[in-house]
């Protein structure tokens, strides 16, 4: 019988798929327009027919109404009735290094007509890591790098990641650092760090992978221009430095966004940040537990429009004891030119009930806090962002914040630039971007 059939689409589009890793399930309906029952003599992919260009498979698999099959015959579809085909992709890896696109097509024959639904994905090559100890190493911005099951940056190794590398994680996965981390990337080519399922309803998930985990006895970290999206715990750092003055982990123009746990969390830890952006995580923007040093200069810490239920605000620090018998832990937080905004009327506390002491400096920022704190140029109105629905956290026209700061720049020269790397005013911005007029 020649009929043709009807298709839910005449294009099935894959985004992104890393090499190596299936992509997810698509589906799509074919469709019976007739009354009466119809014979299908062939559903095939195309590739199963005639090689793709260059003669490699085009990495398509299908399932047609049930059977796993790239081709079937004779099957029969009920009069108005409908059938589905689904379809998922792996990627060559052994392509080209740069973004490629993989096409196929899967094709219906009744009697002398044809039709046929378009296949389509992105993909690129990658280098994997599954269950690795990595020794001093340099990762580029060629080709994309994948974890599987987590890494380790051994003890006395420094692993350095150059400018605009894209690096995902597989659910569940960590990057744990004994030795030393290095991400220096730029404001034009920053450095990513996310889930590896970017599909849509994935990729804006939190709770894709864990985060980073600088582990104690490691020091000398060092994180600029880095991306860090939808983890569990973004930067959890452990112990103050073995030897020295200075922090474990210093970041500059870093932005952690949509944690379900924590976005950045001390655990008796010595962290320094300038241009640091914390946003929308589930549990605390910032938790520093039993202890530590923290300094934060032209940061923002805002959590408004997420889907977590919070009931903790979003900057906590406290002094608690450790261990038996209880060791004093002292805690100290510095906070210059920075922004505290959520949706609670208390965004800000400090735990003094442990044993140590705990000091804090607060000078030229905007807290979201009904204390009243002791400090210098203190506001706690809304700092009015332009679009925080959309992630898009600049200040708008009228903002307290505007012109609002003190000069840093002599004193810490990171902070000429802002989160972007556009040059900073001597009556600055608080927060991590600077407003140009």
């Amino acid at each position: 019988m020649n009929v043709d059939l009807r298709y839910e689409t005449d294009t099935l589009l894959f985004d992104t798929v890393l090499v190596q890793a299936s992509s997810i399930t698509r589906r799509f309906k074919v469709y019976n327009p007739t009354g009466t029952d119809l014979l299908i003599d062939q559903i095939f992919l195309g590739s199963t027919m005639a090689p793709t260009p260059g003669g490699r498979p085009s990495g398509f698999r299908l399932n047609i109404n049930g059977l796993a099959a790239n081709r079937v015959s004779g099957l029969r579809l009920a009069a108005n009735d409908s059938l589905y085909v689904f379809a998922e992709v792996t990627v060559d890896p052994n392509d080209i290094l740069t973004p490629f696109l993989v096409t196929d097509s899967v094709f219906f024959v009744t009697g002398n007509r044809t039709g046929k639904v378009m296949l389509t994905a992105y993909g690129q090559n990658a280098r994997f890591y599954k269950d690795s100890i990595i020794s001093t190493s340099v990762w580029t911005n060629d080709k994309p790098v994948v974890i599987y099951n987590s890494i380790l940056v051994d003890s006395l190794a420094t692993l350095w990641i150059q400018p605009g590398t894209k690096i995902y994680f597989n659910a569940g996965s960590t990057l744990y650092v004994l030795g030393t981390l290095r991400a220096q990337g730029t404001a034009e080519s920053p450095i990513e760090m996310r889930g590896d399922r970017l599909d849509p309803f994935y990729r804006d998930l939190a709770g894709a992978w864990n985060g980073i985990h600088f582990l104690r006895g490691s020091f000398n970290h060092f994180m600029r221009h880095v991306v860090l999206r939808n983890g569990s715990v973004g930067i959890r750092v452990d112990s103050l430095p073995v030897n020295g003055l200075g922090p474990n982990l210093r970041l500059e123009s870093v932005w952690v966004d949509h944690f379900a746990q924590a976005g950045i969390f001390g655990n008796t830890a010595h962290i320094e940040g300038d241009n640091v952006l914390v946003s929308n995580c589930g549990l605390f923007n910032f938790l520093g537990d039993y202890g530590g040093i923290y300094r934060f200069r032209h940061s923002t810490f805002v959590h408004l429009n997420s889907e977590f239920p919070r009931s903790y605000p979003l900057f906590v620090l406290t002094n608690r004891n450790l261990g038996q018998p209880p060791r004093p832990n002292h805690a100290q937080l510095d906070l210059f030119n920075c922004i505290l905004w959520g949706s609670t009327d208390e965004e800000l506390v400090l735990d003094s009930t442990g044993l140590g002491t705990t000091t804090y400096n607060l000078r030229h920022s905007i807290l979201r806090s009904l204390r009243g704190w002791r400090g210098q140029n203190l506001l706690y109105g809304n700092p009015k962002f332009k679009n925080p629905y959309e992630r898009h956290y600049a200040i708008d026209t009228l903002s307290p914040a505007f012109r609002a700061g003190e000069d840093l720049r002599a004193t810490y020269p990171a902070l000429q630039w802002d989160l972007q790397g556009r040059m900073r005013a001597a009556l600055p911005t608080l927060g991590c971007l600077e407003r140009i007029e």
